[in-house]
């Protein structure tokens, strides 16, 4: 006689599928996340190289200066911070969308700039992600850094909060102690910090400069902030500086003044 096999899966069988179903998603979600992260870096970098064409488009006809350096006429005042100097560009219509001043997994403007000539809804606090260096023209060394995310002092060199890496807050990094610097000449890339924990700047490089300080001559420059509430808070404290990174106060190595800690930033987590 024949016997009826039973072709349904043992209780080991289905454990086993399950377990490897685990381990391959185990896998595949860092590999995920990963790639993630570069296509968000990719897009951040082309977003930083766009501000830096239009800045130079912008500086063709105001004698090489960038927007921060030439009064506006409609405010009849010079940038006080990046946004102004952004949205002047779009008040110029060089830039026709404000979306290109954010940044995946940054500070995203909603796309709404509002009525000509002020267009006073664009780049309101919290709708741009780029820092900038202040009173530079496009005759600047090439290598100077032009662009750049969002640091968490704007002391020089800046320093950025490895310890937000990822989130949506003011200084933050990209994971590993990452973040995207434009540069005068119209290079974008992905720069690796001093550390990857607390307050870190730039690498430094033989002889004790680092990418902003030796396009500066040693000379420290100024920081044009990013604007991320209309409402001032008073500074807070930052997490320990990470080792290797530079002082707060520069090359000279002295405290920050009061006003080197931007007074604009929300409550966020940076001084837990």
């Amino acid at each position: 006689m024949k016997t009826k096999r039973n072709n349904a899966f043992t209780l080991i069988e289905l454990l086993v599928v399950i377990t490897i179903i685990a381990i391959l998603a185990g896998l595949a979600v860092p590999t995920y996340t990963y790639v993630q992260m570069l296509a968000n870096q990719g897009r951040g970098v082309n977003n930083a190289r766009q501000i830096i064409v239009s800045m130079k488009l912008f500086s063709k006809d105001h004698g090489s200066m960038y927007p921060d350096s030439v009064a506006n006429p409609l405010t009849g005042s010079l940038a006080q911070n990046a946004n102004d100097a952004f949205r002047y560009m779009i008040q110029e219509k060089i830039v026709p969308d404000e979306r290109i001043f954010g940044c995946p997994a940054g500070y995203n403007p909603d796309g709404n700039i509002g009525q000509s000539p002020n267009y006073g809804h664009a780049l309101t606090p919290g709708e741009n992600h780029w820092a900038m260096t202040a009173g530079l023209t496009d005759t600047a060394a090439g290598n100077m850094p032009l662009v750049f995310e969002n640091p968490a002092t704007p002391s020089w060199p800046p320093l950025w909060n490895a310890d937000m890496a990822g989130k949506i807050a003011p200084g933050r990094t990209w994971s590993g102690g990452k973040i995207i610097i434009g540069r005068n000449d119209g290079s974008v890339a992905v720069e690796s910090l001093s550390g990857m924990k607390g307050l870190v700047g730039p690498q430094v490089m033989a002889g004790g400069s680092n990418l902003f300080t030796q396009a500066s001559d040693g000379i420290p420059q100024r920081v044009l902030p990013v604007a991320y509430s209309n409402t001032a808070a008073p500074p807070r404290p930052f997490p320990p500086l990470a080792s290797g990174a530079p002082p707060l106060g520069g090359p000279t190595g002295a405290p920050p003044a009061p006003g080197d800690i931007p007074s604009a930033l929300p409550p966020s987590p940076l001084g837990r």
